[in-house]
């Protein structure tokens, strides 16, 4: 019996192909790339100095609805740190995230100087709230009315709030947010007048 042997060549192209393809396809699979390298120090968000007041822009007036179908607005968090976060289940990138923002949820929860806000964009809440419970992630999810020109680059994007209601941390795309750094950052900025 004469078998060719298989070489590394031939399947290599092959594999990669296959990969490439379920990638594509499979939001999971793109997920679960963009987490490993999160883990392993890449997409760390660029964490600004703060500056005062006047040379950030203040946020737009958002109302915000809760599972069960209570409207609260923004504006009555004035006073404390919003963290905001929009994502939609189907997006990858948001998927990866979202263990990194439970987490630090999950330390800041307590803390009565912040407050966390993630918006699922779809407003679809029985749906993002159930893959929330399935996920066992603890943040807290809402629907946004009017907050569309926080996200206009597209989602995920993570914004903070100051105290009196001015954007001081815009990120647009995944990042890792349970850090010491980033946890240090939220403290400035609560620290602030």
């Amino acid at each position: 019996m004469n078998l060719k042997k298989i070489k590394l060549d031939k399947v290599l192209p092959v594999l990669l192909l296959f990969f490439l393809l379920a990638y594509a396809l499979s939001p999971r699979l793109k997920s679960w790339m963009i987490r490993g390298l999160m883990s392993v120090g890449f997409f760390k968000p660029d964490i600004p100095q703060l500056k005062p007041d006047s040379q950030y822009q203040l946020a737009p007036a958002v109302q915000l609805r809760t599972p069960d179908g209570q409207l609260i607005s923004l504006e009555d968090e004035k006073g404390k740190v919003v963290f905001i976060n929009f994502w939609a289940t189907w997006c990858p990138p948001c998927l990866a995230e979202l263990p990194t923002i439970d987490a630090l949820y999950e330390k800041e929860k307590n803390n009565p100087r912040v407050v966390f806000v993630t918006v699922d964009i779809d407003g679809d809440l029985p749906k993002s709230t159930k893959f929330l419970q399935l996920k066992d992630y603890t943040f807290p999810v809402y629907a946004a009315i009017g907050a569309g020109k926080l996200y206009n680059e597209g989602i995920p994007t993570t914004l903070v709030i100051n105290k009196k209601g001015y954007i001081v941390f815009s990120h647009f795309k995944h990042a890792n947010y349970n850090s010491d750094q980033f946890e240090k950052f939220l403290d400035d900025v609560a620290k602030q007048p």
